[in-house]
């Protein structure tokens, strides 16, 4: 046998037996499990990682409210405060997650949420809103009397007479109260404590801010698929930082501030079913938030599932229900210990939609509705990977009861002041991350069946390759008769005709007595 002829058959048994290999293996795996193993080993590699790296991505808008009878409201002629919504005010945000260290079991990176932040003017309700005049409640003053009354409730005198020249109601800019909010009576104090408190209360300024957020999250399909992305710690402890005086006294159950098992909204385990408990790590507001199953829904070609991030009704946890002594209502939950100056803060979806206040006794031109203001995510399940999200939530002072102080505090007792909401819109994902999904979710199920078949007659045609090389290239027909027995291919035919001499005939020979 010569060499190039063995070179063949090993080249022809190879094939053959990788490709039983491929089939027996595809009998027991889903190739859906294949490519998911994959992907929950986040390989640098893999096509997705790039938009991992460079989120969140997405447009950040902001609301405001304009009071548009402030004097008839301080007179006493209104009783009810008349709101215009001022927005969207369009950020483009971009962050950025840089990865630390690795191994085959967990990753640790550093999350950038706010690496570039840019103003939209074509995407805002005008380009030049920034510079639109609104009038809005002090919230400020009225902010420092609620938490001074619940710290301080015998000194409200002395705070009558600290805030005297304060007004109740401010005139300025939009970009005014976004990012420069503050008063005199707050810059002298912060001047004389500027260790304790914040001179500039701008809701985007402190929330744009970047925070510390080391992440800890389990990779790799050895700690299962299903804990893919998990996290194991955030900032090197698995209680929020802002949460630990809470963790004393309250239990997990209780209090959501143990981070152990959530996610950071980025990414989540393959194969998800609407029962799978998911949990995502709201930063801003300080608490660990459950995403509750709504519906399936579709989207942009693919099946999704609907997450919430806040239902109606839904009532606060016990730890959050209530902000320096003030009893809160379904639909919302204290955020005081995560906001500037730890100032009473409650957060609720915009407009107080699903929420118990009944705001429409202190205040005209709200319009709850589900469609503009329900904070929720869209997932694909197969992938796990986030495909649409709008981000949605209202940041309001409580107020309590103020008939201990003046005349024109007073006016604000028991309201829910709305200070802004935003709503966080994830941007699309890049075209080759969809193609990716749409390739798992759509052609993946359909091609397994067709590539088993195409594999055992890839491994047949091999195996009778390798037959044919070993007895010298046989043609398949040759091939056929050898292993089927049919003999010598020389074929003779004899006739032989009643003779009274007996004559033999030899092949290829004509006798002569047949002649005749």
């Amino acid at each position: 046998m010569k060499a190039g002829q063995k070179l063949r058959i090993v080249l022809y048994t190879f094939l053959g037996l990788s490709c039983l290999y491929l089939f027996f293996l595809s009998c027991v795996w889903d190739y859906r499990v294949l490519v998911a193993r994959e992907h929950v080993r986040f390989r640098q590699e893999m096509p997705t990682m790039d938009s991992w790296i460079n989120s969140p991505f997405g447009k950040l808008k902001s609301y405001l409210f304009n009071v548009t009878n402030a004097a008839e409201f301080e007179s006493g002629i209104d009783k009810r405060l008349k709101v215009d919504q001022i927005g969207p005010i369009t950020y483009k945000i971009v962050g950025f997650n840089d990865i630390l260290s690795r191994n085959e079991n967990n990753v640790t990176y550093r999350k950038n949420r706010y690496r570039h932040v840019k103003f939209l003017p074509e995407e805002s309700v005008a380009p030049d809103v920034l510079n639109w005049t609104i009038v809005s409640p002090n919230n400020v003053l009225l902010g420092a009397a609620a938490k001074f009354k619940h710290v301080a409730p015998f000194s409200v005198l002395g705070f009558d007479a600290i805030t005297r020249f304060e007004d109740l109601f401010i005139t300025g800019s939009v970009y005014y109260f976004l990012w420069e909010f503050t008063r005199p009576s707050l810059q002298l104090v912060s001047n004389l404590l500027p260790f304790a408190l914040s001179a500039n209360c701008g809701p985007l300024h402190n929330a744009l801010k970047d925070k510390e957020e080391v992440y800890t999250v389990n990779i790799g399909p050895e700690q299962g698929i299903e804990n893919f992305f998990r996290i194991e710690s955030l900032n090197g402890q698995q209680i929020i930082k802002e949460q630990l005086p809470r963790s004393e006294q309250w239990s997990d159950e209780a209090c959501p501030y143990n981070v152990s098992g959530a996610h950071d909204n980025s990414l989540f385990p393959p194969f998800l079913q609407p029962d799978t408990p998911l949990n995502v790590v709201a930063i801003e507001s300080c608490r660990v938030l459950p995403l509750v199953y709504q519906r399936p829904e579709r989207y942009a070609g693919l099946d999704t599932y609907r997450y919430l991030l806040l239902q109606p009704g839904q009532e606060p946890p016990r730890c959050m229900d209530t902000t320096y002594g003030i009893k809160l209502h379904k639909g919302m939950f204290d955020v005081s210990k995560c906001v500037i100056n730890d100032a009473p803060s409650a957060f609720s979806a915009p407009h107080f939609y699903g929420s118990s206040y009944n705001w429409s006794e202190h205040y005209e031109g709200f319009n709850p509705n589900a469609e503009e203001h329900e904070p929720f995510i869209l997932m694909e399940p197969t992938t796990g990977i986030p495909v649409n999200e709008k981000y949605r939530f209202q940041s309001n002072i409580p107020m309590p009861n103020l008939a201990s102080y003046s005349r024109r505090l007073k006016k604000f007792s028991n309201m829910l002041l709305p200070t802004f909401w935003y709503e966080f819109e994830m941007g699309e994902l890049p075209d080759f991350v969809l193609w990716l999904m749409w390739f798992n979710v759509k052609v993946l199920p359909h091609v397994q069946a067709p590539c088993m078949a195409l594999l055992l007659l890839l491994a047949l045609w091999s195996a009778l390759k390798v037959i044919r090389v070993a007895w010298g290239d046989l043609s398949y027909v040759d091939l056929y008769r050898k292993i089927c027995g049919r003999g010598s291919t020389n074929a003779c035919l004899e006739t032989v005709f009643p003779t009274t001499d007996r004559h033999l005939t030899q092949c290829g020979q004509d006798s002569d007595e047949a002649v005749k």
